[in-house]
């Protein structure tokens, strides 16, 4: 009964994580990410301690384990073993006494031990959502509570386009000359809010087609109608033409996995419903569209072949390029890329304007952070998770999955494969609440493996197998 408690309120508080992490500006302010890490701490922390008492070990894959310890132990000593900490008044690296100098060693202590806390806490959260995966009820949950801070993100950013807000509701408007136009809802920087958004409303649509598949309170379909259109027109208002593309993309391939199912399963009169909804749904993305002011982002769109080739992002990609070299196996420590950058900017004789706090490319940062071993490893965390989670939904879903599992595990896949694409061209792995919920979906991805073995059902356990007639039959076992 005590592990029973102490495993809700671990599941609850990590709950309360999810919300308030896109809610504190994206968790990209210090207090933000602060809270986030203790948050995230005290969900783990009553995990562990349910897990001890329960005398049981997480339900997660072995690869995922020793994947976690290996970056935990690689990025840990770099941190340990740091040669430096960067003075950013004087932009020198002043020399520490480190524990082993002819071995590798991070180029700025602080930066690396504070990454390691909060990379620690998403590597563990990928451990606990894997764990709370193999209990339908609170995936379910889980899924909600995704759903609903995704809306909820949506609706305030929708707010603000149709109010002409010129700064985030609670934030003073910035001076004329910073000229700040690239917020959304409470994120700074659109093309971060695009990212989230590409998260969220994957799954937005998987609980509308939940609903209309099942036969379900009426107010709850209208629920995550509401909830779907939300989301998408927040895409479309938000001024990101890579989300809006990735959007897109994501749109056709969740078209093309469902798509074909839905219509075999219709009859009908559920057709001509399904079409009247689907109308409906159109003409309130156009209402909502002309009342948050959709000219903005078309307008971007119209100059894309005047942007684009004049971005010093690329600027910027090619000189970290350079720079890979001296990267090496190691790299040059965990999110030492802002005082890493500033050095080859001036160096190469050509230097790129502004302050580059992260690179416009996910993959390039994470080299040079990690080197080449590093980045092979959370390579092999991310891609291999999706790896696993395909094979399992080819392997599993049709004979052993609920339906809950086999709609919700596809769109966590794609999502993912959304923000991979994303990161190509911006920054999405570097901000704290997109790491929440790339490693939400990573434990999901990885625990669908183990999801053909025994799962809790409430209190109890059951084990979903085929009998020989085909019908579907739970195996409840005390």
């Amino acid at each position: 009964m005590i592990s029973h408690i102490f495993r809700a309120v671990s599941r609850w508080i990590f709950f309360a994580a999810l919300v308030y992490a896109p809610w504190a500006y994206g968790a990209t302010t210090s207090a933000g990410i602060q809270t986030t890490n203790w948050i995230l701490l005290a969900a783990l922390a009553l995990w562990i301690v349910e897990l001890l008492i329960s005398r049981r070990g997480p339900r997660c894959p072995r690869l995922l384990a020793l994947l976690a310890g290996a970056l935990i132990c690689l990025g840990g000593w770099m941190a340990f073993n740091a040669r430096s900490m960067y003075d950013s008044e004087f932009s020198f690296f002043v020399p520490v006494r480190n524990f082993a100098p002819p071995f590798a060693g991070s180029v700025d202590y602080a930066i690396s031990a504070a990454w390691m806390f909060r990379g620690a806490l998403l590597l563990g959260t990928m451990l606990f959502v894997s764990d709370l995966s193999q209990s339908s009820r609170w995936l379910l949950r889980l899924w909600y509570v995704i759903g609903l801070a995704g809306s909820s993100i949506a609706f305030l950013g929708l707010l603000q386009k149709a109010t002409d807000a010129q700064m985030i509701f609670w934030q003073p408007p910035p001076p004329p000359e910073f000229g700040v136009t690239t917020f959304f809802a409470t994120y700074f920087y659109h093309g971060n809010a695009g990212a989230f958004l590409n998260l969220v409303w994957p799954l937005n649509a998987g609980l509308l087609i939940r609903e209309f598949t099942s036969r379900f309170h009426p107010g709850m379909r209208a629920l995550w109608t509401i909830v779907f259109i939300l989301a998408i027109a927040a895409v479309l208002a938000n001024t990101s033409r890579m989300a809006q593309l990735v959007a897109l993309v994501l749109l056709v391939l969740i078209g093309l996995h469902f798509g074909p199912a839905l219509l075999r399963k219709l009859s009908g009169a559920q057709k001509s419903v399904a079409m009247a909804g689907a109308i409906a749904i159109v003409l309130a993305l156009i209402a909502l569209a002309q009342a948050t002011h959709l000219e903005q982002p078309l307008n971007r769109w119209q100059s894309v072949g005047e942007r684009i080739p004049a971005d010093a992002r690329w600027q910027a990609s090619r000189m970290a390029l350079r720079a890979l070299p001296g990267a090496g196996l190691f790299g040059f420590g965990p999110g030492t890329f802002r005082v890493v950058f500033p050095g080859c900017n001036i160096g190469s004789g050509n230097p790129v304007p502004g302050t580059w706090r992260f690179l416009h490319e996910d993959y390039l940062q994470t080299v040079l952070e990690w080197g080449w071993l590093g980045s092979s490893l959370w390579a092999l965390l991310f891609f291999g998770g999706l790896a696993v989670a395909i094979r399992s939904y080819k392997r599993y879903a049709t004979r052993e999955w609920i339906p809950r599992r086999r709609v919700l595990q596809p769109l966590a896949m794609v999502a993912l494969m959304g923000v991979a694409l994303h990161a190509l061209v911006d920054f999405p792995f570097q901000i704290e609440s997109i790491q929440l919920y790339v490693a939400t979906y990573l434990g999901i991805c990885w625990g669908s493996s183990l999801w053909y073995q025994r799962s809790e059902v409430g209190n109890q356990k059951s084990a979903v197998r085929p009998d020989h007639r085909g019908l579907r039959s739970v195996i409840f076992v005390i």
